[in-house]
């Protein structure tokens, strides 16, 4: 199948009502073919590793790559300047100089996996509303993974727009600051309007705004079924905050309760996000939120050192395989670490070093050959 082809077959997957396991393992089985054939450096692993198109019968079968190796090989299936979008890793982990490169050759492929999968757990009644978005605009980020979401999130659900009417939907980080002031008087607005916002942006940016709502005695009441989502953790920052006192801060701030509050977890070089629970309703496992992929995703939690799945309970790095990342590679191995919960994992945190050594090897599979 060629990129045309490929491109068609997944976004009917996506936007398909049947989604089962025998047509994904399909599409994954077809995309790998593609991705061996015009992917240079990710071929060559495959071959150190004796694995083939002709050698497997099963996505989990797939060789990933680690997203280490983003910050060092040009992973596209088209030549990089062909890209529509190249999205760059955020690089807050601190002293870190060089940042993962994810290239996009088809947004619209992009877009429809981040609608498909945010509107039913952030959207569910499928009407616009005014969001808040703490998070600065694609024209000062535009190789932000995050910025260009958000945009897409914005463009098609986000009440007003600029027209006027009522409380626009508007973006609070400008210029490198958090427009503190101005997202107080929104939300004020909000309040007196009596209809349902949504907010989201950063952990670390909605710590940002805490912190002043409590410096200058601030706190809101926004219209019941308001929600909010946040995404990223705080690695490299100057201070973290557990979720749990997170969530305490969100419902004494804005009056948005735990349950209507949802996480986002997603990467620069995945097309796809995960969500820890539907507004009003999160998904748990023994008293812990759980992260549930899209149809179009699987994951597997793998042993740090052998690279083996792990079992129902246990911890290990995050391995994703992304129908939507048809332009580089569909499996990628992540520093993150997860607990195997069913399909789905409680997202742990950032790996430490000594964790890394099933990546490393990857790695080094994967620069020999350069």
């Amino acid at each position: 199948m060629n990129a045309a082809e490929l491109d068609a077959a997944i976004l009917a997957f996506l936007e398909g009502e049947e989604q089962d396991e025998e047509r994904l393992n399909t599409l994954a089985l077809q995309l790998f073919t593609y991705q061996f054939e015009r992917n240079a450096p990710y071929r060559l692993l495959c071959q150190r590793h004796g694995i083939t198109p002709e050698t497997i019968t099963h996505w989990s079968q797939i060789p990933p790559v680690p997203t280490q190796a983003f910050k060092v090989l040009d992973l596209a299936c088209e030549p990089p300047e062909q890209a529509q979008a190249i999205f760059l890793s955020s690089g807050t982990t601190r002293g870190e100089q060089t940042r993962s490169r994810h290239f996009v050759f088809n947004l619209r492929l992009y877009e429809t996996s981040v609608l498909r999968w945010f509107e039913p757990h952030l959207l569910p009644e499928r009407h616009p509303m005014p969001i808040a978005l703490l998070f600065p605009p694609p024209d000062e980020l535009p190789h932000s993974s995050l910025g260009h979401m958000l945009a897409t999130i914005a463009r098609k659900w986000g009440k007003g727009q600029g027209t006027g009417d009522g409380n626009d939907s508007e973006w609070f980080i400008r210029g490198g600051k958090l427009l503190a002031e101005e997202l107080a008087k929104w939300l004020r607005r909000a309040e007196a309007q009596g209809e349902p916002v949504m907010l989201l942006g950063t952990s670390f940016s909605f710590v940002h705004f805490l912190d002043w709502c409590e410096q200058n005695r601030v706190a809101f009441r926004l219209p019941e079924k308001s929600r909010l989502m946040d995404t990223g953790g705080f690695k490299g920052r100057s201070r973290e905050v557990p979720r749990d006192e997170l969530y305490c801060a969100y419902e004494k701030i804005f009056g948005v309760p735990p349950e209507w509050c949802v996480n986002e977890y997603g990467m620069a070089e995945l097309s796809s996000q995960f969500y820890d629970g539907v507004v009003g309703a999160p998904y748990r496992h023994d008293g812990w939120r759980v992260h549930l992929p899209p149809p179009w995703v699987r994951t597997k939690v793998l042993h740090p050192d052998t690279l083996q799945e792990v079992g129902e309970g246990e911890r290990g790095l995050l391995c994703h395989y992304d129908l939507a990342n048809r332009g580089s590679v569909m499996a990628v191995l992540t520093e993150d670490v997860g607990i195997k919960v069913g399909d789905g994992f409680i997202l742990v945190g950032r790996a430490a070093g000594s964790e890394l050594r099933g990546c490393s090897v990857l790695v080094d599979e994967l620069l020999s050959g350069r």
